[in-house]
């Protein structure tokens, strides 16, 4: 028989551990805080007193793995000073956020399994996950290109571009992630393979779209 754990902080640290993998692997409506509770070694009794509700638990976890693995690529776009830190901070947003969708650590894996499961099967919590995790991320990527597009509708087109592009790679389970993967080649790998053409198409995006705005000038310099 499982051993019921008593040790407050041992126990609070085990019941949070076991809530992220129920909750990213059965999303909220089908986890249960029992089966959480077994997991862990605890009861409900001190989940309840530790956590309150079923939905006071998601929230902590939700912070845990959206709020607190997301925080870096929010303040991403403050280290775009120059040129070239500017291109350092693209690169470093496309790969944190690909590392979040093509992940190979535990806390990533698991987020993104909570990500795979609000936005296929949406809870009551979707809005409020997307205004506090998931747009100031979109909105350091936007920033970012801002900063050298300035036309909206192309500044929108880039930016959704990107995030799209990324983030199938989280909607997709492990089966198609391997058939998108070329044979023999390693996730890592296949991860830096992935940012390094996001972020060079990009790069020639803006290159070419300032080398037409030039001739564009010339041009209308030319005829007056």
């Amino acid at each position: 028989m499982r051993k019921i754990r008593t040790d407050g902080q041992a126990t609070r640290d085990a019941i949070l551990a076991a809530a992220e993998v129920e909750f990213s692997e059965q999303g909220f409506e089908l986890a249960s805080v029992r089966a959480i509770c077994t997991k862990a070694g605890a009861n409900v009794a001190l989940a309840n007193r530790y956590f309150g509700s079923k939905e006071d638990l998601y929230r902590i976890v939700a912070k845990r793995l959206f709020g607190d693995l997301g925080a870096p690529m929010a303040a991403v776009a403050e280290k775009a000073t120059t040129k070239e830190s500017w291109r350092a901070a693209v690169r470093e947003w496309v790969w944190d956020f690909l590392f979040m969708t093509l992940p190979t650590e535990r806390p990533q894996v698991l987020c993104r399994g909570l990500f795979r499961h609000e936005v296929t099967r949406p809870t009551k919590f979707h809005d409020e996950f997307l205004r506090d995790y998931g747009k100031p991320i979109y909105d350091s990527l936007f920033k970012l290109v801002s900063m050298v597009e300035k036309d909206a509708v192309r500044l929108e087109l880039l930016t959704s571009s990107i995030w799209s592009q990324i983030a199938v790679y989280a909607l997709a389970d492990e089966s198609w992630q391997k058939n998108f993967r070329p044979k023999g080649v390693t996730q890592e790998a296949w991860r830096e393979t992935i940012c390094d053409h996001i972020c060079e198409t990009f790069f020639a995006s803006v290159g070419e779209l300032t080398a037409d705005k030039r001739r564009q000038r010339v041009a209308h310099a030319s005829a007056k």
